[in-house]
């Protein structure tokens, strides 16, 4: 029954949540990443990369977040990947990508002339390059900024929030001074 007492005729459907699961063996809704990984072949190769290389060390708590509260664990991850992909090739390798590329050590291994922009508002940014480490290590936070805001599409936009707007001017003069700079 529906609403005022009365008998409804039209039958509701319920939502599928298998629907959503990656291809492959023992597919979960809770993948590498939490905040899902897709369908089919897609969702299954990047269950794989946030298993293995790309892992993502980020907890819920429905305090700052619209989740319910689920802290982060090695202990889960390792669980599921070799669940999803096999004792030998579902191994978490948190560490893998910061070692190979030195991402914890950019001063040291010489990189320079980067600009890492941040959607503060996008889950991803906690991962995040937020300060800057250098002159020419260079952090643009963008306060309302989402997932790509600065980069999913043509230039400019309606969409774009001030803050967008001035961080786009931000790279823009950082890159033409350094380009000047080089030419020097």
């Amino acid at each position: 029954a529906m609403g005022g007492g009365g008998a409804s005729t039209r039958a509701a459907e319920c939502y599928n949540v298998s629907r959503q699961l990656p291809s492959g063996a023992n597919a979960t809704i809770s993948s590498g990443d939490w905040s899902g990984v897709g369908t089919g072949g897609n969702g299954e190769s990047w269950d794989y990369e946030t298993c293995t290389f790309l892992v993502e060390a980020i907890g819920t708590n429905n305090v700052t977040d619209i989740f319910p509260p689920r802290p982060w664990t090695l202990a889960w991850l390792d669980s599921h990947c070799a669940s999803r992909f096999g004792p030998k090739n579902g191994v978490p390798r948190p560490r893998m990508l910061a070692d190979l590329w030195g991402f914890d050590r950019l001063e040291e291994v010489g990189a320079s002339h980067i600009i890492f922009t941040n959607g503060m508002t996008d889950g991803w940014s906690v991962g995040g390059i937020t300060s800057n480490l250098s002159d020419t290590l260079v952090a643009i936070n963008i306060e309302d900024g989402a997932h790509h805001s600065d980069l999913s599409h043509s230039m400019p936009s309606d969409a774009d929030t001030p803050a967008v707007k001035a961080a786009r001017v931000e790279v823009a003069m950082l890159l033409e001074t350094w380009l000047k700079n080089d030419d020097d």
